[in-house]
């Protein structure tokens, strides 16, 4: 009897089952088919059995090893191996990969040296069956097998490997992004999006560039649901990016869910001890326990709050952003005097900022949330105004932070409510909701 056994990978079991049907149905059973997920009793792994030994018993005893590889599964080491034993035991035995999801142009590696077949092109499959059919000394009956083949291409379609994105794929998608992106058609880039996971036939992870783009373009467009997933994808990828980690988070507080945003900053402190003194993770940090402070109402998240934005502000001087919250964290814990000493000197800072070529509107709307403390409402206005009009300006999620900012400061020193009105009416004057 002609054994065969099937290499593949775990998300790949269905494709390898189908083989298996196909070619007991094609040999009414006179090819004999093993692969390691079988779940029948009398299939798959020897139950109380050491595995490697039984994957190794069973490779020594085939006479083919059939090798289901696509973009997903050709660099598998574990399918490596099993071909290697292989063909290692016995320099006769053949090695048959089978290819899906790919051209046989693009098919590289170790086994492309053995004659490789296109496991969704139909003549192929039956040209495989047959040749086994004929080492197994039986003759090939290919007009029985209509029904048969139809059962196993449907398989495939069902089962679709991804295909592989290749530089030149990811380079094309990438100028389709950054063309919807730079023409303001951001509002379109879901279809976008969803078309090129169809075009690929995948919604695993593709590439770093594309992912890390769009969970950035979807997270300004305030799709928080879909900018999560494509970060995490980008994470699947890069795990130890500290950018990401850091959008990671952010995106999770935008969605109220702080608990997740929590386990999140505490892994990146265990994996970056110095993490917190960086005024981007240190933001993050400041803005969680605040948060917390907001929904909770206990002082300690609000005196971590203060805490965190204090270590990266006297860290580095120059981070005004750290520093603005300081001061406005010091004025909701009630240290008035704490809180207009410190809106001095990191107004003297913007000021300096101010002064120079390319100034980013956080620049302006610092320094009107420091005047603001220091009760100039109209130089408040006037700074905001002023933000608005940079180039680049500010994205409707970024006036929205702002103007939180601006209705802390009101609450926590009990300003006029009516000149609220003023400043939300200035920062909204771009189509704000």
């Amino acid at each position: 009897m002609l054994k065969v056994f099937i290499s593949h990978s775990h998300e790949e079991k269905d494709l390898a089952l189908a083989w298996q049907t196909l070619l007991q149905h094609v040999s009414q059973g006179a090819i004999e088919v093993w692969l390691s997920s079988d779940t029948k009793p009398s299939g798959g792994m020897r139950i109380g059995a050491e595995w490697r030994d039984n994957i190794y018993q069973k490779l020594a005893a085939a006479h083919f090893v059939l090798a289901i590889l696509s973009p997903r599964s050709m660099d598998r080491p574990w399918i490596m191996w099993e071909c290697g034993v292989a063909s290692g035991t016995n320099k006769e035995r053949g090695v048959i990969p089978v290819v899906y999801s790919m051209p046989l142009s693009e098919f590289d590696g170790p086994l492309a040296t053995y004659q490789a077949y296109q496991g969704d092109d139909r003549e192929k499959v039956i040209e495989i069956c047959e040749r086994l059919m004929v080492e197994a000394g039986l003759t090939p009956r290919r007009e029985y097998w209509g029904p048969i083949i139809d059962t196993y291409m449907a398989s495939v379609r069902v089962h679709k490997p991804p295909r592989l994105a290749t530089a030149s794929a990811v380079a094309v998608w990438m100028r389709r992004i950054d063309s919807y992106v730079n023409e303001g058609r951001t509002s379109e880039l879901p279809g976008l999006m969803d078309a090129m996971y169809a075009s690929l036939g995948t919604t695993s992870p593709i590439d770093i560039q594309i992912h890390d783009l769009f969970s950035k373009v979807f997270l300004e467009e305030q799709n928080y649901s879909r900018a999560l997933s494509e970060v995490d994808k980008a994470l699947s990828l890069v795990p130890d990016d500290l950018g990401l980690l850091h959008r990671k988070v952010l995106i999770l507080l935008e969605q109220h869910d702080l608990l997740a945003a929590r386990d999140t900053l505490k892994n990146i402190f265990v994996e970056f001890p110095d993490a917190r003194y960086l005024p981007e993770i240190a933001g993050l940090e400041g803005r969680l326990h605040r948060e917390l402070y907001e929904s909770e109402g206990r002082t300690e998240e609000l005196e971590q709050a203060i805490k965190a934005y204090e270590i990266a502000f006297q860290n580095d001087p120059m981070n005004y952003y750290c520093g603005v919250n300081v001061v406005t964290l010091s004025l909701m814990a009630g240290r008035v005097d704490q809180a207009r000493d410190t809106a001095r000197k990191v107004l003297e800072l913007c000021l300096q900022l101010q002064s120079r070529d390319n100034v980013s509107f956080w620049v302006d709307f610092t320094i009107g949330e420091l005047k603001l403390v220091l009760g100039d409402y109209d130089a408040a206005i006037a700074a905001y105004s002023t933000g608005l009009q940079r180039n680049p300006s500010p994205r409707p999620r970024q006036c929205e932070t702002a103007l939180k900012g601006v209705r802390r400061v009101f609450h926590a020193a009990r300003l006029d409510p009516e000149k609220l009105v003023d400043f939300e009416n200035t920062l909204r004057r771009e189509g704000q909701p």
